[in-house]
């Protein structure tokens, strides 16, 4: 099941950039010289491919920032956070984890996006 998240995920992010790259590409069909001109296409394969490895170059430096930040919040408390949710069944622990999960989730994408 995770598998099959984890992968539409993926394709899901792969339409958006493609989307998002068709959309924001001008394409001009105006004449120049008294030639139309051509050779231009509609997907600009270069910028397409730079949006998608930026993508992928921020995604994993977003991973690792809010696995250090895991682990250091780990560190400061008192008590062992993995410990603490799996096997103790500690919801306190969870809501604790989940909000400065989403709190150095935003911090780490307005950051991304200047």
């Amino acid at each position: 099941m995770a598998k099959r998240i984890v992968s539409l995920s993926f394709c899901i992010a792969l339409g958006c950039i493609v989307a998002a790259s068709m959309w924001s590409t001008r394409v001009s069909a105006q004449e120049t010289g008294g030639e139309v001109a051509t050779g231009t296409s509609f997907i600009d394969l270069k910028h397409l491919a730079l949006s998608i490895i930026e993508s992928i170059v921020y995604s994993i430096l977003g991973m690792v920032v809010l696995v250090v930040g895991y682990k250091i919040f780990d560190l400061v408390t008192p008590y062992h956070l993995d410990h603490q949710i799996a096997e103790e069944n500690n919801a306190a622990a969870g809501i604790a984890v989940a909000g400065m999960l989403i709190a150095l989730g935003l911090i780490v994408a307005s950051a991304i996006s200047g």
